[in-house]
């Protein structure tokens, strides 16, 4: 189930059809992602985000792209996805069977593998590269703490805990290895690029959904920040899956304290997850239904970006793990400070950019007492309005993209980038 379509790149200096009429061998660019794909009838599913990535891929890359992809087991997801004939698909794509691992032959003619650092399957494809002569880039977003904090959420037996956490020790000394032996990272958040910059060749990246025609216009910006001065209730929003590694539990006991401190605000809550039907209960018995709504899943361009812009003046982000999701610098795309706990992921971003305020990791508290000083102070909401939007216009989907491509291309083509 593959199809062939070659595309031209702006960082080719000659076209696919004149490296073909003067003999010279094309480019291919092999990707293999940790996310996968689903199967319906004669149809391949993707994840939309992916999907519009590698279409960025086939316009920027000067020669074949291909993918090998693991089929999902689980259910679709409601919204996001792209669905294709392989004869529609602007690359190649070869589908693995279940439990099968990538060789030497998936790889053939590859110049440049783009591969996962962070599936333990992968880690070989380093030591294959090498046996084939093409260039290895692995892609890596967690770091071993996330990994020990995932871990640590998922159990409470202390003895299937233990073994978690030598697996995960186990793989990272793997991984260690594999990308001692490749020819470059790209690292996905502050905490993957400073624990792993040790090697050589690594790229910071911050991952996003949102184009440049995306980001809020200023124009608008001005209008929803005018709302601040009106004393109206402070609006908070949170996007993203209900699970206890996403802090869910702690934004319903985070906004009962601030009922408790008498601060006027409605905090909308949108996402679906296995602690849903707990929030509602909670919010039912606290008697939060005038200040708090579960707004459910919501289309991402459509719904969500739209409505962050519009409608609200914080983010509330209380994840418990340092992984460097892209609710981040989609956030910050609409205009919209984030409230976080001190994270490793978070931290990072604040280093690089006054975008928000950080608290203590759990202390929903502290959290609280921000907001309720904020909610006096909201001028400093204005001015950390406009870093996060100053700061996401250097790191849109497309520019990032492009920086992404032309690592792999100065990484595995050229020496002179």
């Amino acid at each position: 189930m593959v199809a062939y379509i070659t595309t031209h790149s702006t960082l080719s200096p000659a076209s696919n059809n004149n490296q073909r009429k003067i003999g010279i061998k094309i480019p291919r660019l092999v990707i293999a992602p940790s996310v996968p794909v689903w199967r319906k009838g004669n149809l391949i599913i993707f994840d939309q985000k992916f999907y519009e990535g590698v279409l960025l891929y086939t316009k920027m890359w000067p020669g074949d792209v291909v993918c090998i992809m693991n089929s999902a087991e689980s259910g679709l997801p409601h919204f996001g996805l792209v669905h294709k004939r392989p004869d529609e698909l602007p690359f190649k794509c070869s589908l693995l069977e279940e439990n099968e691992k990538i060789n030497i032959h998936h790889l053939d003619g590859a110049s440049v593998v783009m591969a996962s650092g962070d599936l333990f399957n992968q880690f070989h494809l380093s030591r294959l590269c090498k046996k084939i002569g093409a260039k290895c880039i692995y892609v890596i977003e967690y770091i071993p703490e996330t990994r020990y904090q995932i871990a640590s959420l998922s159990t409470q037996n202390p003895l299937i805990k233990f073994y978690r956490f030598l697996y995960v020790w186990r793989e990272e000394r793997k991984r260690l290895s594999a990308f001692s032996l490749s020819d470059g990272l790209q690292a996905n958040g502050a905490p993957a690029y400073y624990k792993y910059n040790k090697f050589r060749n690594v790229l910071l990246y911050f991952d996003t959904r949102v184009d440049k025609n995306l980001l809020i216009k200023d124009k608008d910006l001005e209008l929803r920040l005018a709302y601040l001065s009106q004393n109206q209730p402070l609006r908070l929003a949170f996007s993203g899956r209900l699970i206890p590694m996403k802090g869910v539990d702690h934004l319903l006991k985070l906004a009962l304290c601030l009922k408790q401190r008498n601060v006027n605000f409605h905090l909308t809550i949108y996402g679906t997850g296995k602690l849903e039907n707990d929030m509602k209960n909670f919010i039912k018995k606290h008697q939060l239904e005038n200040s708090v709504l579960m707004a459910g899943a919501v289309d991402f361009s459509r719904e969500l970006i739209p409505n962050l812009q519009q409608k609200f003046d914080l983010f509330v982000m209380l994840h418990r793990q340092s992984d460097p999701s892209c609710t981040y610098l989609e956030t910050l795309a609409c205009g919209l400070p984030i409230v976080s706990y001190d994270n490793r992921a978070f931290s990072g971003l604040v280093e690089l950019a006054d975008i928000g305020w950080k608290v203590k990791q759990d202390d929903f508290n502290g959290v609280a007492r921000v907001i309720e000083n904020l909610n006096f102070n909201r001028k400093e909401i204005l001015e950390k309005s406009k870093n996060s939007i100053n700061f996401a216009r250097h790191h849109d989907f497309e520019s990032t993209f492009q920086n992404r491509i032309r690592h792999l291309y100065c990484s595995g083509l050229t020496q002179t980038c």
